[in-house]
């Protein structure tokens, strides 16, 4: 049997959602995400990011992707 899964989990946001601004404000609060356009020679992606799922769940993990969560929402209004 071979693993299919891989550790990161792709996003793709309302494309009102900058996530390379998203990854700033996240960034300042302590919460490190990979914005789309990192994995694009040729800035595709804006609107998507890429989440490590490697960590393990916890009441830390979970507070900062609901504080994620909420910034996305703002953003996207």
């Amino acid at each position: 049997m071979t693993d299919r899964g891989g550790f990161v989990l792709w996003l793709e946001l309302p494309e009102a959602v900058d996530a390379l601004a998203l990854y700033r404000r996240a960034l300042g609060e302590g919460i490190s995400i990979a914005p789309g356009p990192l994995f694009s020679p040729t800035g595709k992606y804006r609107h998507h990011l890429r989440l490590n799922c490697a960590q393990p769940w916890g009441a830390r993990l979970e507070r900062a992707l609901a504080r994620l969560g909420a910034m996305a929402r703002e953003a996207a209004a």
